[in-house]
């Protein structure tokens, strides 16, 4: 057992709080309760449906009613909303998913996601391509703990699962949405819904969405961070028999924002040609930020991505009792973004990275519900993935000179001292040296897996399953100089020698392969303290396959240095209650847990500036979390959520560190009160959320864990962010106005601090969103 002991108390304290609430759950009678006014959600996390509240899982799930309602278009928006959820959004192209601490968001080709993301079932984890517009959904559920043998691999910690509206046969109908605000923002969107025959329908749903940049650039142009997402996506739907039904969903996301803006704190923004200074050293104050001319074939800062994906999703009814389910899938992504590491308008590095990546899956499932007291899923799921990441960096030999000469003194007339045939030499500084490397991946997996629920008593349920994956997975790098070697890296006449990477054998990538089998399994126990109040414990384990890690040569022309990771394990303790209260209209969920991790991988930026996989050793996490709803009448309504997470390393350099992006505290709340006016509803929806302190990188930017960077400033403090809509629907009318407005507060933030730069000693900084505001208008037909 890895389970850390240290909390025990913990655990106990909420088993003493879920007992509690059973007195009054007790004494109330359940009285029918049209469950449409409750917003009660059907949910599949367990592969079958039930209500939210049946599941003994950590779950939250949302429909997409709800989602519009309170203005949730993206995934960064709705982790504000689900507790032990974050996502941080430095672009579509990098994203980060945080479940209870752990993060998942690198774009190697040669990595394994922690936190899954599916859609419809589909896995979408690889980094670069998961970040997907939120539009036309039924419903998004978020399982939090490891859910390996319910999801797969990569779900490590947790699963999201994004459920699409399919067509609906027989149904004439839609929707469509306009919305402007603020910045040059627009919206345009919506979703159509057309029977073409008798058991054959169709539906049609996309959205444009555009924001200028909210960075100022200080050198004219497009300003940074800006919101250029075109969505489209086409669901058919058919009935091919009395017992088997047939859908085939197509989508495609085109993404095209402006440069992130990666702001250095170190150099006050310049006139690149003048020198003078245009800016200030503020976070969220406006960037200087170049790239170079002709580099990725003039590509200008922020990326160029396209995402495509289609699912066949077939089930058929065998008998009362057996339900076969198919899930076939595709996908690719291919996205290039340009981005200016330093942070500042001299042009001593440019970096880009192009991402690309298929995947095709496949999985059958047999369900067996024959109204007894056994329900059970059995199933077989085969996963291909091949990918590769290639970054570019072009580096100004003599501005990376000034950054790396003691007191940043420049060398005399550009010069670069070198030792040729024993003579030192002065040679010219190149201003346009060009390096590249490239790191590839593929993945074949199967998985067999089961899972059975015995209802032993009309109160007490048991519940076991396991799952078996088989992987092969090979990995490769390569590295170049396309224009020579670097003089300020040291190059001779027979030695071409990179300044921040070095070239592998004749410019050639190499490859390695490792085969990885692995096991996970949980146990759960449900029991029914009333008809209305469940209360549950589960043992879990959950498993990140081996990472067979990559690195440049140390020297010109050497080997790759590959480092195969042991697989990253957890087991996991559970215990939780969920209880509808008065009449239902109250709906309580409460949770405590406690992980403990054995080969936890984590990623460290060398001094080459390139992410690399290492193993950190144990580390531990446990904390509790909350969320409730009450509906005391059509006019209120109130949720509120909140979640206590503390992960720390235990060994090792990091030892007490904090996971990243991994908030102690955080809470959000929201209502919606409305009134019969002016021949119509007004409806006003404010919600809050809040969170402590995060670190941005699990070093803690602790000053004896960098050999650059020494200022302790890579962090963001707690901070809260208002939100508001208020709305307008006449009485018997199929249209809606909307006033809406975010960050109301004007809260100044960061999303993230570090990054490339911060491994050359100049860190950078990401601003968070300011204040907008806009109106809208909507119709359903």
């Amino acid at each position: 057992m890895i389970i850390a002991n240290s909390k025990s108390g913990l655990l106990a304290a909420t088993s003493l709080f879920v007992l509690s609430l059973a007195a009054p759950a007790l004494a109330q009678q359940a009285e029918p309760v049209n469950a449409a006014n409750l917003g009660e959600i059907i949910v599949t996390a367990q592969k079958r449906e039930q209500a939210s509240t049946e599941v003994p899982i950590a779950l939250t799930a949302y429909s997409g009613e709800f989602l519009d309602e309170i203005g949730v278009q993206e995934f960064e928006e709705l982790s504000l909303f689900v507790p032990g959820f974050e996502v941080q959004n430095q672009s579509p192209n990098n994203p980060g998913f945080v479940i209870r601490g752990i993060t998942s968001d690198s774009g190697e080709a040669t990595t394994e996601p922690r936190v899954s993301v599916f859609q419809d079932g589909v896995s979408i984890s690889r980094s670069r391509g998961s970040y997907i517009e939120l539009f036309d959904n039924e419903r998004i559920e978020i399982a939090k703990g490891p859910q390996s043998t319910l999801y797969g691999r990569g779900a490590l910690i947790g699963a999201v699962n994004v459920v699409q509206n399919k067509a609906r046969l027989g149904e004439y109908g839609g929707d469509a949405r306009f919305e402007f605000g603020n910045d040059g923002y627009y919206l345009l969107g919506g979703a159509v819904n057309l029977p073409l025959a008798e058991g054959l329908a169709v539906r049609l749903a996309g959205r444009i969405k555009q924001r200028d940049g909210y960075v100022e650039n200080l050198l004219g142009g497009e300003d940074f961070n800006s919101t250029d997402t075109q969505a489209f996506r086409v669901a058919l739907r058919g009935q091919l028999g009395p017992r088997l039904l047939a859908d085939v969903i197509v989508n495609v996301q085109f993404d095209n924002p402006s440069g992130t803006s990666f702001k250095s704190l170190t150099f006050n923004p310049t006139n690149p040609d003048t020198g003078v200074v245009i800016g200030n050293l503020g976070r969220n104050s406006g960037a200087a930020l170049t790239t170079a001319r002709g580099f990725e074939n003039d590509q200008p800062l922020g990326l160029d991505r396209e995402v495509y994906g289609v699912t066949g999703l077939l089930e058929y009814e065998i008998n009362d009792a057996l339900s076969l389910s198919s899930i076939t899938a595709f996908r690719q992504f291919d996205g290039t973004e340009v981005f200016d590491p330093d942070g500042f308008s001299l042009d001593a590095l440019v970096f880009a990275e192009d991402a690309q990546g298929d995947m095709a899956s496949q999985e059958l499932r047999l369900n067996f519900d024959n109204g007894g007291p056994i329900t059970a899923f059995a199933g077989v799921s085969y996963f291909w993935e091949k990918g590769s990441q290639r970054v570019p960096l072009r580096i100004n030999e003599r501005v990376f000179a000034l950054l790396n000469t003691p007191g940043g003194l420049p060398r005399p007339n550009g010069l670069s001292q070198t030792i040729i045939n024993g003579i030192p030499t002065l040679r010219p500084l190149k201003v346009d040296h060009l390096e590249t490397f490239t790191n590839f991946g593929e993945t074949e997996a199967i998985d067999v897996f089961a899972d059975a629920t015995w209802a032993v008593t009309d109160r007490l349920e048991l519940t076991a399953g396991v799952r078996f994956t088989s992987e092969d997975k090979e990995s490769g790098y390569g590295a170049q100089l396309n224009n020579g070697g670097s003089v300020l890296g040291g190059s001779t006449p027979t030695v071409a020698r990179g300044i921040i990477i070095q070239p592998t054998a004749l410019n050639r990538p190499q490859f390695q392969s490792v085969k990885d089998d692995g096991v996970t399994y949980r146990v759960v126990g449900r029991y029914a303290l009333a008809d209305n109040l469940n209360v549950y414990a589960s043992y879990a384990t959950g498993r990140r396959p081996v990472v067979l890690s990559v690195a440049a040569p140390t020297a010109p022309g050497g080997n790759v240095r590959f480092t195969e990771l042991p697989s990253e394990e957890v087991e996991s303790i559970e215990v939780g209650a969920k209880g509808e209260f008065f009449n239902r209209t109250l709906t309580l969920e409460v949770s405590g847990y406690d992980y403990g991790y054995e080969n936890f991988q984590t990623t460290i930026r060398n001094a080459a500036g390139q992410f690399v996989s290492i193993n950190a050793g144990e580390a531990s996490s446990y904390g509790y979390e909350a969320q409730g709803s009450w509906r005391p009448s059509d006019n209120f309504s109130a949720f509120a959520t909140y979640a206590y997470n503390h992960s720390r390393f235990d060994i090792g350099a990091f030892e007490g560190n904090r996971f990243r992006l991994s908030p102690d505290h955080s809470f959000s709340v929201g209502t919606r009160i409305s009134a019969n006016v002016l021949g119509g509803e007004i409806a006003a929806i404010p919600t809050y959320t809040w969170q402590s302190k995060v670190f941005f990188d699990n070093n803690n930017d602790r000053s004896d864990l960098q050999a650059a960077d020494r200022i302790v400033d890579e962090f963001q403090d707690s901070y809260g962010l208002l939100n508001l809509r208020i709305s307008y629907a006449p009485d018997n009318a199929n249209w809606k106005v909307e006033a809406f407005g975010s960050n109301l507060l004007e809260e100044e933030y960061i999303k993230d601090a570090g990054n490339t730069g911060d491994a050359f000693g100049i860190a950078t900084f990401i601003a968070g969103e300011p204040r907008y505001y806009g109106l809208g208008f909507s119709v359903q037909y």
